[in-house]
Parts: C-alpha cells; structure tokens; sequence
C-alpha cells in the first residue's frame, strides 16, 4: 500500500512529452525573414487516456490533404502553412497550398506512398477537416479531445490555424483537447510532421532500421464527460496470484466521485471513493483463472463512475525472478523468443491484419515470446499479443549513440518510458520493460538509465525491467557480462554475433558464460543471408542460405551449455529495411530474417523451429 502514497507524484511524473505551445520558433534558414514573433498560445495537454479503443471516438483515419515541406519553411513566419490561408483578392497569394495538392492514408508512412518521398527526412504537412456540433456537446457537458497513436518524429498540432501544442517521439501516444477551440461546423486539424533524425533525439542519428516518417497509427476523436476515466492499473500484486491492488484516475472539474470496479464471471464488485486528486485506490481478491501463452486466459474489467464507463479485456498473471530463474505464475519459464520490427510489405506496419501476420509467422516458428525492437509498437499489436499468448519485451528506443550528456535527453526518456507505460500497464502480454539497447557504459549513461529503471518500478511494479548489451569478449574461454548497470535491472539482455561479426575463438561447446546472479536472455544473435542465395556454409561473405543456417547451430551448441540461460531471441523474424546496409546482396535490406522481407523461409527458419520444438515439450 506503500505505493499508493506515491501515486500522485508518480501521476505527475507521468506527463507526456508536449512541448506547450509557446510559438513558433523560426527555424535556421527562417530567422533572416522571421520579421515578427508569432502569438504565443500556451494550453493545457493533459496525459493520453488509457483504453483509447473503449471511447466514444469517431476515427479521424483516411485521406488527409498533404504537402511536402522538405526544409521546413512553413512552421515560421515566412511561409506559415500553420496559418492554413487560402487568397481571396486580387493582390494577395500564399506559396502552399492543400485543395490542390496530393493525399496520404493515415495511418501509414509518407515514405512509401509516394515514389518520390521515398528517402524524405523532413517536414510533411498533413491537414484534414471534420464538422462538430460544439453546441449539443456543450449542452451534455462533453469534453472533446484529438488522439494520436503515434507520430514520427516531431508533430506540431493545429485547429483552424492555433497551435494546440507539440509532441517529440515517434512511437508513443499523445492528445490535445479542443473543447474550448474547436467551432460549431466544419473545423480543420493540420498537423506538421517531421522525421529528420537529431543528435538530440531517441533514438539519435544512427539507427539500423527505416525511419518511416508520418502520421504512422490511428487519429482518433475522443469525447468524454467533463470529468472522465483518465487512467487505471488493476494487475495482481508482485508476488500473489489473487491479489490485486490497483487505482483508477480521473480527470476534471468535479474528481470527487464513486468508483465501481467489476469482474461480473467473478462476482467482483468494488466500490471507491476518488479523492480530491481524482485518484481512487482499490484492492481486492478473487480466484483467477491465470494467464499464460498455454491459456490466455481474458476477464472482462468494468471501471465506472456516475459520468464515465469503460470496459476492456484484461489478464492476471504473475511475472518474478527467483535468483537466475524467471517465474510466470510462480513457475519457472524458458522464453522462445524472436526479434521483431514493425514493418510488413516493405512498409511501416500499422494494421490490425498486419499485427496478425506478424505474431502468427511468430508463433508459427514456436515461439512463446517476442521482444519489439526497438521502440514501443501498435496497441493492436500488443492487444493482440494478450489474446493470443504471446509474452513480449517492449522497450523505449534509447539506442546506440544517445547523448546521455544532453540537458533534456533525461527528461524525454522518462517522458516516453511514461507513455508506454501509460498505454500498456494492463496488457498481461507485456513482461519486460526495456529501457535501453547496445548503449556503451559511462558516468552519464550509467547513472541516467539506473534512474530509468528506478522510474519504471515507480510506474509499475508489476513487471520486471530489463536492457541489452553488446555481446562480451573472450578472455580466453571465458565470458564475463560486467555492464555495471545490471545492479539496475531484473533480467540481462546480451546481444552475441559470435561467428558474424566476430569470429569465434574457441569451439561453442568450450565458451563457458560466467554466472552473475540474474536470469540471462541473449536478446540478439543472428547472420545474414539472401533468400534463395545457395553454397558454401563456411564463407560469411557468400551471404547464403547454409552459413546462416550453420551459424545458428553452432550458436545452439553453445547455448544449450548455458545453465543460468532463460531464454533465446533470434536476429530477426523478417529481414526489414535498413538503408546502412549497402552490399548488393542487402540492397537496403538487413538480411538477418529467418525469413525474407516477402515472408519466405530461409533454412534457419527450420533450425530454429526445431530446436523449439525440442524445448517446448
């Protein structure tokens, strides 16, 4: 109960991260010709609401108007396409324009709609206009908000011509209310997209995947009360298995209000009372049906105030560590595992049907267990995931060349490390937290990713935190995982190409793994190959079917001599995008999947699904 006491303070820390409206700042190559400050327009964003999918929403996905801002010239003063004008004298013109110009699907990125923002790093403006009847809500006391499952990278947000506020980060949601500026009638909502990769960005400038820009997930408007369900956790308490302990948050002008909580195929009735924080804390027992990849088993949760109800589909189940072991319902569990991207036909993935396809080929290979790199991915994918049992790691993309030493990069890593936290806390399917990929030790790294870790206990206790590393050296036969952060984390990622990019020093069967007191996943191994690309399984740089194959039975021999080893994610399902990779057999392609990006397996697709096989009897 300790942690309730915290709650507020954690809400807090919770807050998304929106840069407030606070005008436009002229770009570089603007500030010669930015004659006058634009109107500062501060407001208040509030935190996403969790359970988008139970609201009353009305879908805002389709054609939008669109146009290319390639230097970003229409975010200040001396083109202003946020000013959304059309001429009407003789005299006066714009240089933009939407009636004319092109369409983009939403959800989907910009760079494969059309041939010629295939490699566009830059700014897209995005516009789409929608009717409301403000004076019927404001008779129902209805709250309106706009939704954005994700944005990459950097979206400002417009109505009729006023910024709403700002979001950095491609991957996470976020939303901005327009119950006091949206008009009776038509209303347009515009929104400037912008996917340059930064120093200062997480991820940073260098990443091995395609940086698929644009309005990438759902658009959604929203409707409430005026005081409303904001957010809630009902998960089991770390170490029971019929307690739960949870919170139900509400937002708006009246928060004092009752709150029901019910399980009706468990006879759970709960009633609360919120306080003046709008926070209502709960706790209750019942006999749960656990969940887990063998039985996935879902309740239906009803979480209801006198204005506001949703409901949703919500597993119980427990995850631990006991010394090296990790336990799911107090057993221990070896994770099948296999990386993902979230990419499908050569195209950012943004479907419920491409969620499918990509957890089936998952489980179709025999795994129980899939870790989303590198970045928080679709909520239809992770839904999907819990009905269908498969257990995930989902981390936030602090990746290989983050400037830990940066002013704000702390500050943007707890934001989103919040905001998929704050979409996913109720997904049993969801296990491990992770707060970083292949980041190289150091004083500034070291000390902000423990606090990372610290801050993701504090969100939520119920599932363990963990990070991967590069693969260690041998020092003779021996290797030896050092990374100070482990003290930090519950479960150690080790990322290991031995036989790829390093060559193996000594037999599989004669690396012995030193011991360090925590469960060992090896979060990353694999070798490349073109689908259909045949000879010798001795020559990495054939780039054939039969090294791959024979690099992971040779990763196998060694894996299987690994006592404290808890799990195995191969690199990487599907060979996905990357345009560092340069040979001609990549073609812009990292060629890692065990299958090819059209879905076709390659011959380690069968090692692996056979020595899960083995395993999983």
């Amino acid at each position: 109960m300790r942690r309730f006491r915290r709650l507020a303070a954690i809400l807090v820390m919770c807050s998304p991260l929106l840069a407030l409206a606070q005008g436009y700042t002229a770009r570089p190559q603007d500030a010669a010709t930015a004659s006058a400050p634009v109107v500062e327009a501060p407001v208040v964003v509030s935190s996403p609401l969790t359970n988008v999918p139970a609201r009353q929403r009305r879908s805002l996905n389709g054609p939008w108007q669109a146009l290319v801002d390639a230097y970003g010239s229409g975010i200040g003063e001396w083109k202003a396409v946020w000013k959304d004008k059309t001429a009407t004298g003789k005299h006066d013109f714009y240089e933009y324009g939407f009636d004319d110009s092109f369409t983009l699907d939403v959800p989907g990125d910009f760079n494969t709609q059309r041939p010629e923002l295939t490699w566009l790093e830059g700014s897209v403006w995005y516009r789409r206009g929608f009717d409301y009847d403000r004076a019927a809500a404001r008779r129902k006391g209805r709250r309106l908000f706009v939704h954005f499952g994700g944005a990459n990278y950097h979206a400002d947000v417009f109505l009729n011509g006023e910024k709403l506020g700002s979001h950095e980060g491609g991957f996470t949601p976020f939303q901005f209310e327009l119950t006091d500026k949206v008009r009776d009638g038509e209303n347009r909502l515009m929104v400037h997209v912008n996917n340059e990769r930064r120093r200062d960005g997480i991820p940073a400038q260098g990443f091995d995947w395609f940086n698929y820009g644009g309005l990438t997930r759902d658009v959604d408007l929203l409707e409430t009360p005026a005081t409303y369900i904001q957010d809630y956790a009902i998960q089991l308490v770390p170490g029971s298995l019929s307690q739960v302990e949870g919170w139900v948050k509400l937002a708006g002008t009246a928060p004092r209000q009752p709150v029901r909580v019910r399980i009706a195929e468990l006879d759970v009735n709960v009633r609360v009372q919120a306080g003046a924080d709008g926070v209502a804390r709960l706790q209750f027992q019942a006999p749960f049906a656990l969940w887990s990849p063998a039985n996935p088993r879902l309740y239906r949760v009803a979480v209801s105030t006198p204005q506001d109800a949703v409901e949703e589909d919500i597993g119980f189940r427990s995850i631990a560590v006991r010394g090296d072991e990790i336990l799911l319902n107090g057993e221990p569990i070896f994770l099948r595992g296999v990386n993902l991207h979230e990419e499908i036909d050569s195209r950012r993935a943004h479907s419920q049907e491409d969620a499918q396809r990509l957890l089936e080929q998952a489980r179709q290979l025999g795994a129980n267990f899939i870790r989303l790199a590198h970045y928080p991915y679709n909520e239809h994918l992770v839904r999907l995931a819990d009905r269908m049992g498969l257990l995930l790691w989902q981390e936030i993309p602090v990746y290989q060349g983050i400037d830990f030493a940066d002013a704000g990069m702390r500050g943007k890593m707890e934001a989103m490390l919040a905001e998929m936290i704050g979409r996913d806390r109720n997904r049993a399917a969801v296990v491990l937290w992770g707060i970083a990929n292949e980041t190289s030790p150091g004083e500034e790294r070291n000390t902000a990713l423990a606090a990372l870790a610290q801050r993701s206990r504090q969100l939520d206790a119920t599932r363990l935190v963990a990070a991967a590393f590069y693969g260690p050296g041998f020092q003779g036969n021996t290797l030896a995982v050092t990374d100070p952060l482990i003290a930090s984390l519950d479960v150690v990622g080790v990322n290991e190409y031995f036989g790829w990019y390093t060559p193996w020093p000594v037999e599989p069967e004669q690396a012995v793994w030193k011991p360090f007191g925590k469960p060992l996943l090896i979060s990353e191994f694999g070798a490349e190959a073109r689908h259909g690309n045949h000879g010798s399984d001795e020559v990495a740089s054939a780039w054939n079917e039969e090294f791959q194959a024979g690099f992971y039975e040779k990763q196998l021999r060694m894996l299987k001599r690994i006592p404290f080893l808890r799990g195995v994610a191969p690199w990487v399902l599907a060979d996905f995008r990357s345009p560092v990779r340069l040979h001609p057999f990549q073609a812009g392609y990292n060629r890692k999947g065990l299958l090819s990006e059209r879905g076709e397996p390659k011959l380690a697709w069968q090692v692996i699904h056979e020595y899960y096989q083995e395993i999983g009897r």
